[in-house]
């Protein structure tokens, strides 16, 4: 699960949730397929998605990431999944209240 922190007519930024915030790189060609006129129409700050890394450079620090390489079913089990994390996570914190 990524992020969505800063949009820009050729991409976005991202943090990667699952690895303490580390930040990637979405390019414009990995936001969908076919040609995005209005890249804000696929993408906003503060959206929560689920992006698959393709590349990492450790000695520039970067990384690139795809919304568009993911498949319906990998979306949708990492988002359900997601949620469950969120649901226990919050449930532990009332029992210790």
């Amino acid at each position: 699960m990524c992020t969505v922190d800063e949009v820009f007519d050729q991409g976005a930024y991202a943090s990667l949730d699952a690895y303490g915030g580390k930040e990637g790189m979405i390019h414009i060609s990995e936001i969908a397929s076919g040609w995005i006129k209005n890249i804000r129409r696929h993408v906003k700050e503060g959206q929560k998605t689920v992006c698959k890394v393709l590349k990492v450079d450790e000695n520039k620090e970067q990384i690139d990431l795809s919304m568009r390489r993911v498949k319906d079913s990998q979306r949708s089990w990492k988002s359900e999944q997601w949620k469950r994390e969120r649901k226990s996570e919050n449930l532990l914190q009332q029992g210790s209240r």
